[in-house]
């Protein structure tokens, strides 16, 4: 069994209430954090507010803080807040031009210039004192304003609608899921037993190098999808960005970075990636550092610790992803934008950015540009939030994938790999209520080779599906090759006939355990489980496209088509909604 629909739960049949599960996330590295300009929310020591519940564990950026697009344009809001946040040695910063600034689209551009962006958290002005800037003692302190019995100095459903700008964290399998960042569960000590880390490979990697016998699926033509569906369908991946790898049509440019190839299987967008790299620049700009900027949409760093050459958890990511579309809908085109960094890490503000990009990218497709359509979301990270499930605090990410959703997108989520049931976003936004005859979020854990579910996958009422996530085989980067060497090398004698093309000295060697050279390997986690699942809604849209009728053609513009394009293209597969 590769994949199939969860029946809707009404209520948690594991015996776990999401709430009350365990925090999934309790630590990460300290260079990951400061790297990133980010810092653990402890529930133990975290600042708190009367009315507000203690808070659960989460990661989120320092210097940074989401407030939506209207709040931001209201200067004497934005003068109540500072006067506020003064007391506490801090400032907010508005930083850059709103999101969604194309012509048109009516509504949907108002929607997208009201999602929420980082706005910049510095030190107040004329303090006299050196100030701690940190976003969660900021945001406690606007709250704590807004709930005063007497005289409140803000307004709450305003302050309600400011959120902490989380850190995201890709769903591979990199460790273990209760002490690392999401992965085999070690077994116990001295027991002698490693079946339950079994996700691992060589030196504790959960990829490794192998061989695939086989040609790429083959592919139609532009014209002959032109004919017989409309137009190619597109699934949109959020993800690392590319690298080299014949299966993709990407290769290396002289003088360093990657192309795509007109009409090859994966595409970028560079009005999308400049649009996520100006904005990181003006925060950086306005004060937000440390801060890894977003400058292109290619996975080009390898490792950040170059005197060790050890490769970063997420190096090759995005290759891998696109791979399994590759495998399962041949006939699509990945858009593939790169919003994540090569050691597994997101910023929510630059994942908006993408989304508020994809929406209007959908937008002018819909008003009778096709081309520019976007079918399908794969998203494979998530964040845990610090709100309970049941308050009513905004959330920032929901917003923008719900425009997504109204306009007829499907977009799909990896469940993550942290052996919990505590809500995991986006995933967990399956829960979020949508109008009837709509798609909502679906989230995706992962199935062992075997079919049953995988020991490391999230679980819950909130899982909506399964798909294969461990042990997977797809594409990886063919110009990748880590520091690590054969546990054995045997140079070749002088006279030994060597193949065309093979110089000498060659060797006779052992397994290199990440020399990806031959452009394939085994990979674990649910961040595979969502695109796998992901190909298969975009080869349910190409059933309905060739054989419904035309009123299932991709190229018909206009968001009732699209809305009604996944629906059937869903319904096909089983799902019930």
């Amino acid at each position: 069994m590769k994949w199939f629909f969860e029946p809707r739960r009404d209520d948690d049949r594991s015996g776990r209430d999401e709430d009350d599960s365990a925090s999934g996330l309790i630590s990460l590295p300290a260079p990951l954090l400061q790297r990133h300009g980010a810092r653990m929310l402890d529930p133990g020591s975290a600042v708190a507010v009367r009315g507000y519940p203690t808070p659960r564990s989460t990661v989120y950026r320092t210097r940074t803080l989401l407030v939506p697009g209207d709040l931001l344009r209201d200067r004497a809001f934005i003068g109540a807040v500072n006067r506020v946040l003064d007391r506490v040695g801090m400032n907010l910063v508005p930083i850059g031009p709103d999101q969604g600034t194309g012509d048109g689209h009516g509504d949907i551009l108002a929607e997208v210039r009201r999602l929420p962006r980082p706005a910049v958290l510095v030190p107040a002005e004329g303090a006299t004192i050196p100030a701690e800037i940190d976003a969660w003692k900021a945001l406690q302190t606007l709250r704590a304003a807004a709930t005063a019995r007497e005289r409140p100095e803000l307004d709450d459903a305003a302050v309600q609608r400011i959120a902490l700008e989380h850190l995201l964290i890709g769903s591979t399998v990199t460790g273990s899921p209760i002490g690392s960042l999401g992965g085999g569960i070690p077994s116990s000590p001295g027991t002698g037993n490693d079946s339950t880390d079994s996700y691992l490979f060589s030196g504790g990697d959960a990829r490794t190098p192998v061989a695939v016998l086989m040609d790429a699926p083959k592919r139609r033509s532009a014209g002959e999808c032109s004919y017989e569906f409309g137009r190619r369908p597109v699934l949109a991946v959020l993800d690392t960005g590319l690298r080299v790898h014949p299966w993709l049509d990407v290769t290396a440019r002289p003088g360093g970075g990657y192309e795509t190839a007109a009409d090859g299987f994966t595409a970028v967008d560079h009005d999308i990636q400049k649009a996520i790299r100006a904005a990181g620049e003006l925060a950086a700009a306005g004060g937000d550092r440390p801060r890894e900027v977003i400058r292109h949409p290619w996975d080009t760093t390898v490792t950040t610790d170059p005197l060790v050459g050890e490769l970063d958890d997420a190096t090759g990511h995005g290759t891998f992803i696109a791979g399994i579309v590759r495998q399962v809908a041949p006939d699509a085109r990945v858009l593939a934008v790169r919003i994540m960094h090569s050691d597994d890490i997101a910023y929510e503000g630059d994942i908006l950015c993408a989304l508020a990009q994809l929406a209007e990218r959908v937008a002018y497709a819909e008003a009778g540009d096709p081309a520019a359509m976007v079918d399908v979301v794969s998203l494979s990270f998530g964040y845990f939030s610090e709100s309970p499930s049941d308050m009513a605090f905004s959330f920032a990410m929901w917003q923008a994938i719900k425009i997504l959703l109204d306009m007829g997108v499907v977009v799909i989520a990896a469940a993550g790999n942290y052996s919990t049931g505590r809500l995991f976003y986006p995933a967990a936004f399956t829960l979020q209520p949508v109008p009837a005859g709509q798609v909502s979020v679906i989230s995706v854990g992962a199935l062992n080779p075997n079919g049953s579910k995988a020991v490391f996958s999230d679980d819950g009422r909130w899982i909506t599906a399964w798909a294969a996530g461990a042990a997977v085989v797809s594409t990886f980067p063919t110009d990748i090759n880590g520091s690590r060497n054969p546990e054995l090398s045997i140079r070749a004698h002088a006279a030994t006939q060597l193949p065309p093309g093979v110089p000498l000295p060659a060797e006779r060697e052992a397994l290199d355990p990440d020399d990806y050279s031959g452009g394939f390997a085994v990979w674990t986690g649910t961040s595979f489980s969502a695109p796998l699942l992901a190909a298969h809604v975009i080869g349910s849209l190409l059933e309905g496209a060739a054989g419904a009728g035309p009123g299932l053609r991709l190229d018909i513009p206009g968001q009732a088509a699209a809305a009604d394009r996944a629906m059937a293209a869903l319904t096909n597969l089983g799902w019930q909604g």
